[in-house]
């Protein structure tokens, strides 16, 4: 997979889904992964779906003891961060498929992963649907912002979403542009970090410059706060 998730495509959503299931996202591709299927009910649905398939392979196998060089495969296939374990193909050959699919659940059931990116604030941009245009990842220690592209309404040519922190009594402060696909980082704004987590979220609709201050903004597409994330 590539360092970020496209979450976007349903073929990545669905193979992130099973790499969830099975415990082999990293710590950075979890926490994408999580912050969608909190909304997204096709994410949820998937996760199930591959826990449903997986369990009938755990229910109707019996138990096996793989051989050393089985354990060494795992090993070696589960630690491979450039691509995902269910593309490497010759570890599923052969009659050994069943020993291996079965010692694998039994070690990734025992597998636990923390999260360390310390994202503590976690917003989602919906669109007309009612699904993730965005998904907005916030962390006051790092001082970061992350804006993930999932699928959003499509924009009139020469416009684009700004992003503001607005609080009360304050001129908001735009964070800049949405991005029309993949993610944007950002630092928040100096002097914001503490207020970041008080301020509310607003999306407008402005010219590809955008507005030229926090009191002459577009029409609003989307506001709200943020939502804490716990681990």
């Amino acid at each position: 997979m590539h360092d970020r998730l496209d979450l976007g495509n349903p073929d990545e959503r669905n193979q992130a889904a099973a790499d969830y299931v099975l415990g082999l996202l990293t710590p950075d591709k979890k926490a994408q992964f999580e912050a969608l299927m909190a909304v997204s009910h096709d994410a949820q649905r998937e996760v199930e779906e591959w826990r449903d398939h997986l369990d009938v392979l755990n229910e109707a196998l019996p138990p096996v003891e793989p051989p050393k060089h089985v354990w060494k495969s795992i090993e070696k296939a589960t630690n491979n961060s450039t691509e995902s374990f269910w593309s490497s193909l010759k570890f599923w050959q052969g009659s050994a498929f069943a020993s291996v699919a079965l010692a694998l659940m039994v070690v990734l059931a025992n597998f636990q992963s923390i999260n360390p990116t310390g994202m503590e604030y976690v917003y989602v941009v919906n669109n007309q649907e009612k699904n993730p245009g965005w998904i907005l990842n916030a962390s006051l220690n790092s001082k970061k912002l992350v804006m993930e592209t999932i699928e959003p309404d499509s924009i009139p040519v020469g416009k684009a979403c700004e992003l503001w922190l607005v609080v009360d009594g304050v001129e908001p402060v735009s964070l800049g542009m949405l991005p029309d696909s993949g993610t944007k980082e950002m630092t928040i704004p100096k002097g914001w970090e503490d207020r970041l987590s008080k301020a509310k979220i607003v999306i407008t609709l402005e010219d590809q410059k955008g507005a030229p201050n926090g009191w002459d903004m577009g029409p609003v597409l989307d506001k709200g706060d943020w939502s804490s994330r716990t681990y």
